[in-house]
């Protein structure tokens, strides 16, 4: 510490740019390690970012925090939001001289913070003051040698008063692996325990709503599981085709969203820390105006009129029902084997097709081919729906279990049809559609090499191609720009970020992967057990700003959307 602030006194008053000097060599704080992965070029600039490292051992942790991926996650997202409201909490004003990050409810893994090899690694903005051109010296050093140690000291060194709110945040971790492994022999997709709060306070909220009606299961659906030594009772969700109906305003929609953004671990006391799905669950809607790039829509979409054919199918603007029928063929390719619908977010022609169309048009002028008539084929190969249905009743007639929600309370209803009364009420698809096998992942190498040319550098000076997000959700990677408004899996913009600079790892690596044979979320899967272990260090600028972990299955389905923007 003293050298860098003898450092920063020998640059007061001279030229901005020479606070560069600060990034030639590691600060030994003692305890930590200080070090700069980028210098601001003046002070209107984007902040520096620094990066703090310590030992856990040194921190005052047990080893056992470095002993499993969940204790290393539990530990770093505690961590994470500890120190990220001491630094708001410092700097509450939108011009603050230190920035982290903001963590959402979800437990992810972050690059600004995470531990492997019994080290901690925490990245920070920093605002180095500058006076016109000229370098403050005086604020420099106040910032960098007293305001970032004061920060380290009451954020991250083990404080025995934090051991309980700690353990609390493994327990839901540790629960949640033991009931991921007993989802699969209990013949379940998805476990919602007793007790979880469903409804958030707003739509622009993710905090749970105060007074909400606890979530109980039917008797009919509730299984009791023994998770680390307790029991836990809640609704099982089968595998095969299960169907959420109820009245407008009851709630099917917000369990239908709580099981959407329990793909990923929550924090104690969200409401749905006990919610487990299916890992590669995927929502899946319309998404009209979508790319979709040399995929087989033969299944659900017959050749199109002029013999053109679904089986490589190229668009930069699909339709409602292509885009959602490509969403749920991609989703398939990219290894999701559960898929949540709601059929206010879904193209009617894509659920289901009235019997008086049927009957007036044939098939052989209707190229689409509607969900009703090859969910239970896709059911039979393994596939997993859970659809919100309040108005298609056709799904009333295929599920093999009924959640009706009534006043946000669930119930369980065997669905029996009534006698028909006229010639097209009651009745089910007419199954003549012919059978149609699930088409096998596209080879990484043929998908992506395509795109290499649009992730490289456009002249001797662009050193780095970047990424960044046009609005929230626009994805842009070099000249190749993807569309994630749809992809729900994808919670906020540091993952969105993440999918971005892994894609662009994976595409400038191309034609060298070894693994160029595998599918698309094959060799992301790869990858993102890597970043699991050592975070986001060896991944290429993987330090140049805030990220976090996608799942495997969602970088696919980014890829799957890519095209070179104008």
């Amino acid at each position: 510490m003293k050298a860098l602030y003898q450092k920063i006194r020998t640059l007061n008053g001279k030229n901005y740019g020479l606070y560069k000097s600060l990034a030639e060599k590691p600060w030994d704080f003692g305890d930590f390690v200080l070090e700069f992965l980028h210098v601001q070029g003046d002070p209107y600039a984007p902040a520096s970012r620094v990066t703090i490292r310590a030992k856990l051992q040194i921190l005052g942790y047990a080893a056992e925090w470095g002993s499993s991926f969940e204790r290393r996650l539990a530990l770093s997202d505690f961590l994470h939001r500890k120190l990220s409201h001491l630094v708001q909490e410092k700097y509450p004003d939108k011009d603050a001289a230190v920035i982290f990050d903001v963590a959402g409810p979800e437990m992810l893994v972050r690059n600004s913070l995470w531990i492997d090899n019994g080290e901690l690694r925490a990245c920070l903005q920093v605002k180095l003051p500058g006076e016109g051109r000229k370098i403050q010296a005086e604020l420099a050093a106040e910032i960098l040698t007293m305001v970032l140690p004061d920060l380290v000291s009451a954020g991250l060194y083990y404080d025995k008063s934090d051991e309980g709110a700690l353990q609390e945040h493994y327990r839901v971790l540790a629960e949640r692996k033991e009931i991921l492994s007993q989802l699969d022999a209990c013949g379940l997709c998805a476990f919602v325990p007793d007790g979880a709060v469903l409804p958030r306070a707003s739509g622009l909220s993710e905090m749970p709503l105060e007074k909400a009606i606890p979530f109980v299961a039917p008797e009919e659906m509730a299984v009791t599981l023994n998770v680390c030594g307790r029991e836990i009772r809640g609704m099982g969700i089968p595998k095969g085709i299960s169907v959420i109906t109820g009245g407008a305003f009851h709630g099917k929609s917000t369990l239908l969203q709580a099981l959407t953004r329990s793909v990923y671990p929550h924090i104690p006391g969200d409401g749905r820390e006990g919610i487990v799905i299916d890992e590669t669950a995927l929502r899946i809607g319309v998404e009209d105006g979508r790319s979709v790039r040399s995929t087989d829509l033969s299944m659900f979409v017959r050749d199109l009129p002029g013999g053109v054919s679904t089986k490589n199918f190229n668009t930069l603007s699909a339709s409602g029902s292509t885009s959602e029928a490509a969403n749920l063929l991609e989703a398939m390719e990219a290894g999701s084997q559960t898929f949540l619908i709601d059929e206010d977010s879904s193209a009617v022609n894509f659920l289901i097709r009235d019997i008086r169309v049927r009957k007036l048009l044939g098939d052989d002028r209707e190229p689409l081919i509607p969900l009703t008539d090859r969910i239970k084929e896709l059911a039979a190969a393994g596939f997993s729906f859970i659809l919100v249905a309040g108005a298609c009743g056709d799904y009333l007639d295929l599920a093999d279990n009924i959640i009706v929600m009534a006043n946000y309370k669930a119930e369980c209803a065997k669905f029996t049809p009534a006698p028909s009364t006229s010639s097209w009420r009651g009745e089910a698809p007419t199954g003549s559609t012919e059978p149609a096998e699930v088409t096998q992942p596209r080879a990484f190498a043929t998908y992506m090499q395509p795109l290499q040319k649009s992730v490289r550098p456009t002249s001797a000076v662009e050193r780095q191609v970047k990424v960044k997000l046009s609005g929230d959700t626009l994805l842009q990677i070099g000249f190749l720009v993807s569309d994630t408004s749809r992809l729900n899996t994808l919670v906020d913009k540091q993952q969105r970020f993440g999918a971005g600079f892994i894609l662009l790892n994976l595409l400038q690596n191309a034609a060298s992967n070894n693994d160029a044979a595998q599918s698309v979320a094959g060799v992301a899967q790869k990858l993102c057990e890597n970043i699991k272990n050592v975070g986001f260090r060896n991944l290429p600028q993987g330090m140049s700003r805030e990220m976090s972990l996608p799942r495997p299955v969602d970088i696919a389905c980014v890829a799957f959307r890519l095209r070179e923007g104008k």
